[in-house]
């Protein structure tokens, strides 16, 4: 049987914030079903049609594909009545002709003319009919095509009751050809949404399949029987473990799946494994908060993903990253199997950091920052061992931009800037700022001394005219609120080290070097201003009072302009930032400089107490999910959030390190930080 793609399957249904956190950004958006991104190369899996006009039985049929593609509306009546004559070779021969009917171009209205014979009754007879296993596979087919169409004509199939008699003949039939093609009918329908797929998972059918997918262990098995039964079954399994991540009771019911699915990764077949490898992704998505007890993850497993990251084919290396992301998402333990089976090399080769796909880009920075988001031993692992080598990409994307492939990305015109994918430089501020957050002074150091971090971040948030001519990249950061916040925490985070270490230069190198106040007066200004307010050309010390900040006055330019910075694409204005960009501000200035006619306007300054909160390392779950559109995140207005000790808590359960559950929270990312996607 040759299985090929459907248009048809062009359907949208799909499923990583606190300041240290591992997941994906699928929980940017909440993580709803119904919100997946339309990710092309799993959308092109989710559902298929059968195409094949000869099948393995021989039924003669005088018709030529001319007169098929003509069949309906014109013959209506007549093949109406072929299927209501109660003969058994009339109905077979009209359910042959539907079948190339809908195996033709152009299947969506084929799809509503075939459903306007008002026939979906006789398929349910048809499909009952135990004793005519040829009836039923004609049939089978005919629902397979039409369940690859549209939400609303696979609604019409399920409303009509034809999932019982297909649950049914999955059971009971011993042709095995009837038992794959109904497999394929339930993969396209499960392939529809979270309703259906739960009707099928309820009605016990998973446990078939899987059957069925080890009989093909049997040597006595025919070559191309086996492919074909494996090759239809595991998709169907990989449909029904999307968005298994959820809740326990829809994860609990494909988890015996994942020890057949184990065995499938070693499998040569290509199309076989990329289904496998996104069934295992969806399965392992958020499986640190389950019960491990049919999904054991230990360095083989880890290793076997690994090396499938080399594989050519995007469909076999996307799920394959994603499910070591869902790994490093779990408990440190897991994320140690991640390092010895020597991920971090490969999640930050250039193969993947610079790979023409923008979407294995982010994936890849974003593992990288789950294994930063871990213990201080791991963090090192990363930014010290191999030279630094790994963050040194990091960095280099940071500040030189996202140059890693294309142009414009897959995802349109809406995500690229001069610096390529803004959202490659978040999940690149991501891994920063969770390895900043640990407060180790050999992290920090090799990131602020030998890696020069600090000019990378003020490049990409200073909001002067007059910054630099020396800045690579124009300031990205004040286009996207998103990342201009990721790259505040990281100015937090290195402050606040050098707080917990006086004697390092971090503050120093951040004022003098990197005119780091000037620009934090700025950002605050930006954030803070009304349209009537005007642009910041000096600062009237003699008005400047100590805390608290909004007392601090800022002096109108000769024009009475707005401010805005000059892309080189043009003019942005950048005001205002919004209420989590000043809140950051604020904390950053309130904690680490102090204001008055003594300091001439401003200076740095630390005191005994530490205002902030230590920053929370809660994990950001995996992907695997699927429903997600990963649009820029709104600036939400975060007032309802701050804390009385001047930075974002949010009480997060199984949050890591330090045994505090007092997380700080991304206000811009305040949904919890899932999966991507879902389709495959």
């Amino acid at each position: 049987m040759l299985a090929t793609r459907s248009s048809a399957a062009s359907k949208p249904t799909r499923s990583s914030t606190q300041l240290k956190q591992k997941g994906s950004n699928a929980q940017r958006n909440g993580g709803n079903d119904q919100d997946e991104e339309d990710d092309l190369i799993e959308q092109l899996n989710r559902k298929l049609s059968n195409v094949t006009l000869n099948p393995s039985t021989n039924i003669p049929d005088e018709m030529n594909i001319t007169d098929i593609s003509t069949m309906l509306p014109a013959f209506a009546q007549p093949l109406y009545n072929l299927l209501a004559s109660g003969n058994y070779e009339q109905q077979l021969l009209a359910m042959v002709r539907i079948r190339k009917y809908l195996s033709l171009q152009d299947v969506l209205p084929r799809i509503d003319h075939v459903l306007a014979l008002d026939c979906i009754n006789f398929f349910i007879t048809f499909l009952n009919m135990s004793d005519c296993p040829d009836l039923q596979y004609e049939t089978a087919w005919v629902v397979t095509n039409i369940a690859a169409g549209t939400t609303a004509q696979t609604e019409k199939l399920v409303e009509a009751g034809i999932l019982a008699p297909l649950i049914h003949n999955l059971r009971v039939s011993r042709c095995v050809h009837v038992q794959t093609q109904t497999i394929w009918a339930l993969g396209n329908i499960s392939g529809d949404g979270p309703p259906y797929r739960d009707l099928i998972l309820r009605s016990g059918a998973l446990e078939v399949i899987l059957q069925l997918i080890e009989m093909c262990e049997d040597p006595t098995v025919a070559k191309e029987q086996k492919y074909m039964i494996l090759k239809i079954a595991v998709w169907c399994v990989s449909n029904l473990c999307r968005g298994s991540g959820r809740a326990a009771p829809e994860w609990l019911q494909v988890t015996p799946a994942f020890p057949m699915l184990r065995r499938l990764m070693y499998i040569d077949e290509t199309d076989i494994l990329a289904d496998t490898c996104w069934a295992m992704c969806r399965i392992l998505n958020g499986t640190h908060k389950m019960n491990l007890e049919n999904v054991v993850i230990d360095r083989e497993l880890c290793a076997r993903f690994v090396s499938l990251l080399s594989e050519p084919h995007p469909t076999i290396q996307v799920p394959s990253l994603r499910s070591l992301i869902n790994i490093a998402s779990g408990p440190e333990h897991h994320t140690q199997l991640l390092i010895d089976a020597m991920a971090i090399p490969i999640l930050g080769s250039p193969d993947l950091l610079a790979h023409p796909n923008s979407t294995i880009r982010r994936d890849a920075l974003l593992g990288i920052s789950n294994i930063t988001a871990g213990t201080a031993d791991q963090v090192r692992e990363v930014t010290v061992q191999d030279n630094g080598n790994v963050m040194r990409r990091v960095l280099e994307i940071l500040r030189r931009g996202d140059l890693g492939g294309e142009e414009q990305g897959e995802d349109g015109p809406e995500f690229q800037t001069e610096g390529g994918d803004w959202r490659v430089l978040r999940e690149a501020a991501w891994v920063v700022s969770n390895a900043t957050s640990v407060l180790d002074l050999e992290i920090t150091g090799h990131l602020v001394y030998r890696l020069e971090l600090l000019p990378s971040i003020a490049q990409l948030i200073d909001p002067r005219k007059t910054r630099k001519t020396s800045y690579v990249l124009p300031a990205i950061g004040l286009m996207h609120t998103a990342l201009l916040t990721k790259l505040l925490d990281i100015v937090f985070n290195v402050l606040r080290c050098n707080e917990h270490h006086p004697k390092e230069q971090f503050m120093k190198l951040w004022v003098v070097d990197c005119e780091g106040g000037l620009i934090l007066l700025e950002l605050l200004r930006l954030s803070s201003q009304t349209p009537s307010e005007t642009e910041l050309r000096y600062l009237d010390n003699s008005k400047m009072l100590p805390r608290p900040l909004q007392h601090l006055r800022f002096s109108q330019n000769d024009n009475g302009e707005m401010s805005s910075t000059s892309a080189r694409s043009g003019q942005v204005t950048m005001a205002p930032l919004g209420a989590s960009v000043k809140k950051r501000v604020e904390t950053i200035l309130e904690n680490f400089f102090e204001f008055g006619p003594e300091n001439e306007g401003f200076g740095p300054f630390f005191s005994e107490r530490q205002v902030g909160s230590t920053s929370g390392r809660g994990r950001r779950d995996g992907y695997g999910s699927d429903y997600h559109e990963d649009g820029e995140d709104e600036d939400l207005d975060d007032d309802e959030y701050h804390d009385g000790n001047g930075y974002y808590s949010h009480h997060v359960q199984g949050g890591r390190g330090g045994g505090s559950n007092d997380v700080d929270f991304d206000l811009d990312d305040m949904e919890e930080r899932v999966s991507r996607m879902n389709l495959v």
